[in-house]
């Protein structure tokens, strides 16, 4: 795969997924993409959906859990990192009226379980999924296996709720629970509006679901696993993007990093023959830890050129 190729995948589409393992670089290739994107003129937004500080490390400055702040001096760059607890009160709030129905019928209980906290931070993921304000959206996702958690996490509950509201008319009554139909209504729009946004990560003309790695034996066996799982949405995976790889150049004879290139040269093979319908690109091991602008540039060269 080459830079004209990578640039293609970026350029072409609105909305681009950056998942893998955890410790793999999705912070560093997400921030990478959305730097490269917004020095090339997009007006660019990236989302943490991991609720860590890793983006607002690599960036070197606080970015807002419930409010887009502007990254830097840059004109075009933009970031968010989702907070399922602070996103929990954006949730409550945009849905004041049919929290107030809920809790009148089911108990306050209801919106304070970890999966509410789930779905609240899906919920605000989905706001920025329907993005009208920037060119790109570049999503820095957590961990392989909660990404497949919130993905794999349909609005049921929604119409769970409105089918126990239907079937407990008379019930109810009894207990002074004013049924609304614009309450399920509301619902049936929300549950909507959740179902398009997964049909849209599945729409390769709007959307690349990139997956990082390393030359290693764990990352690639969760990269097996979340291709598979992925598959399992509609979701196909864009490209791979192989981290930290030795430069043959700085071997020199040493032989502690001729043992681990030659190492990762067994993994790389594994790769290519076990994904050899996806594309990959190579991205060096560089000599300092990837943060800050300069560097971030950097990398953006060696993924996606000049």
């Amino acid at each position: 795969m080459t830079k004209e190729d990578m640039r293609e995948i970026i350029e072409n589409r609105k909305f681009l997924f950056f998942g893998g393992k955890g410790g793999v670089g999705k912070t560093t290739m997400a921030a990478t993409t959305a730097t490269w994107l917004s020095d090339h003129g997009y007006k660019t937004l990236i989302v943490a959906t991991d609720p860590t500080v890793s983006l607002s490390a690599i960036y070197g400055q606080e970015i807002s859990a419930t409010e887009v702040t502007k990254i830097g001096i840059e004109r075009n760059l933009c970031g968010l990192n989702i907070n399922p607890k602070k996103a929990m009160g954006v949730f409550q709030t945009r849905l004041e009226g049919m929290m107030e129905g809920f809790s009148s019928m089911f108990g306050s209980e209801l919106l304070s379980t970890p999966c509410t906290e789930e779905i609240a931070a899906f919920d605000q993921f989905v706001s920025y999924f329907e993005d009208t304000e920037h060119d790109k959206v570049v999503f820095d996702t957590a961990p392989t296996g909660h990404t497949l958690r919130e993905l794999s996490m349909p609005f049921d509950w929604s119409g769970y709720i409105a089918n126990q509201i239907k079937n407990r008319r008379e019930m109810s009554e009894v207990l002074g629970f004013v049924y609304d139909e614009n309450m399920v209504a509301d619902l049936e729009t929300e549950k909507a509006r959740y179902d398009k946004s997964v049909r849209g990560l599945s729409d390769e003309t709007i959307s690349a679901f990139n997956l990082v790695l390393l030359p290693e034996k764990l990352p690639i066996e969760e990269t097996a696993r979340a291709i598979e799982d992925l598959g399992g949405f509609g979701i196909k995976v864009k490209s791979l993007i192989i981290n930290e790889v030795i430069p043959r150049e700085v071997l020199q004879g040493n032989w502690f990093l001729e043992r681990r290139r030659a190492t990762q040269d067994k993994y790389l093979n594994e790769i290519a023959s076990r994904f050899s319908a996806i594309p990959s690109m190579e991205v060096p091991l560089f000599d300092t830890d990837v943060y800050g602008m300069e560097m971030l540039r950097k990398v953006g060269r060696a993924l996606y050129g000049e």
